[in-house]
């Protein structure tokens, strides 16, 4: 509280200081790329602890200061730069895909795996059928652009349930929440991001005509191998941990680096890789611990860096010419997602707390949906457009407010510190 004052003043300091050099134009200077970069973290920064005496994420308020400095509102911090700093993003990823890994303990007996995969395909099941049963009758009076092709009803009720373990994973940390529901949500939303691409490739060999660039079991095999990578990145990350011990928090950085730009190369998925790769280590090993607080000690430059630069990718455009199918799709997700958990949760005998809160973990959506979207928009020339234009308006809503309720239901189920 005491030091509300100095942030303020450091905000407004900042923000005149930024509006000042694209006044004289020199955020448009190529030169100029590092000293916005970094006077554009500083106010998020800065705002994210204003905020946080109120109650908000940090990673929310990282997100609304990189979508207001971001190209699609003041273009302080513009496109160009955005595409400069994409590979730092997905080394970001990537540690955060490391510490959620990190955090799965297998041999606890906390997280019981058959018991979790029930109950993500039975909500899967549950909240892709209410959601279908509702958009199939409402799609072509709320957006008969897009909602006239059954194949994009398909796809909007596999989407929804896309989530962002990324986000889950940056508001357990920052709450430093330890439960039940913190486990079954964490395990879930990798578990269900991992199904739904499966799912979502199999659909669009069904649907398009590109069949054979969108062949099922080569997903499968590229996840496969994803998975063994990391178990492999995982073993290597656990011989230096026993047998040189220094440097720990460096080695780790360059580590991320060197194999992301690798998993790119030869079309791995490096968030699978990293998250395999943080389970090896928790689980095949007694370095777990060590890894995931050698991150978390560094963790606020990475959450920082990632979700200023998430919301700088939001697009205000999408989001203002399809604002009211937006906020109409986010209620119904919202609505059939928590009937799906709490129904489920029910069935498979969780605890109250999983039953009434665990939908909230789900809610934030980032990387796969915004993946999804653009391969639509691709290979569905026509209504494919307008339905990514919805799904990115869609995503900048859910990507806002899923931080948000999570970390209340979080407190209200009693596992925040």
């Amino acid at each position: 509280m005491k030091q509300r004052p100095y942030d303020i003043l450091a905000l407004t300091a900042g923000l005149g200081s930024l509006f000042a050099l694209k006044y004289f134009g020199v955020t448009g200077s190529k030169d100029s790329f590092f000293l916005i970069f970094g006077m554009s973290l500083f106010i998020a920064f800065a705002s994210a602890r204003l905020m946080s005496d109120f109650g908000l994420p940090k990673i929310t308020t990282y997100l609304i200061a990189g979508l207001i400095l971001g190209p699609h509102m003041t273009d302080i911090f513009s496109q160009r730069m955005v595409d400069s700093v994409l590979f730092i993003d997905k080394v970001a990823l990537s540690l955060i895909a490391l510490t959620a890994g990190g955090e799965i303990n297998l041999r606890s007996g906390e997280v019981k795996i058959l018991n979790i995969t029930k109950f993500v395909l039975m909500q899967m099941f549950i909240t892709f059928g209410l959601f279908f049963a509702v958009l199939y009758p409402l799609g072509g009076v709320l957006q008969p652009a897009v909602f006239g092709s059954i194949a994009a009803i398909v796809f909007m009720s596999i989407i929804a349930n896309a989530t962002s373990p990324s986000t889950t994973v940056a508001v357990i940390i920052e709450t430093g929440a330890k439960g039940h529901l913190t486990n079954v949500v964490l395990t879930s939303a990798i578990m269900k991001d991992i199904i739904i691409i499966v799912i979502f490739t199999a659909c669009l060999s069904i649907f398009s005509a590109a069949g054979e660039e969108a062949s099922v079991m080569k997903v499968i095999m590229e996840e496969s191998f994803s998975i063994l990578a990391g178990v492999g990145a995982g073993f290597l990350i656990t011989l230096y941990l026993r047998y040189i011990r220094q440097n720990e928090g460096v080695f780790i950085l360059i580590f991320t680096l060197i194999t992301t730009w690798i998993a790119g190369q030869v079309h791995l998925n490096p968030l699978l890789i990293f998250l395999a790769a943080g389970i090896a280590v928790k689980n095949l090993s007694i370095y777990g611990k060590s890894l995931v607080k050698t991150i978390e000690d560094n963790s606020q430059i990475v959450y920082l860096v990632f979700f200023f630069v998430a919301g700088a990718v939001i697009n205000l455009e999408a989001l203002s010419s399809m604002w009211l199918a937006a906020i109409i799709i986010v209620l119904l997700r919202a609505v059939t997602m928590h009937v799906g958990c709490y129904s489920t949760a029910r069935a498979t005998g969780e605890t109250c707390e999983v039953r009434n809160y665990s939908s909230l973990g789900f809610i934030g959506q980032a990387g796969v949906s915004i993946g999804f979207a653009k391969i639509i928009g691709t290979t569905f020339p026509g209504w494919g457009e307008e339905f990514r234009t919805l799904i990115l308006a869609v995503v900048a809503m859910n990507q806002i407010a899923g931080p948000v309720g999570f970390k209340w239901g979080l407190k209200k189920a009693g596992e925040t510190r």
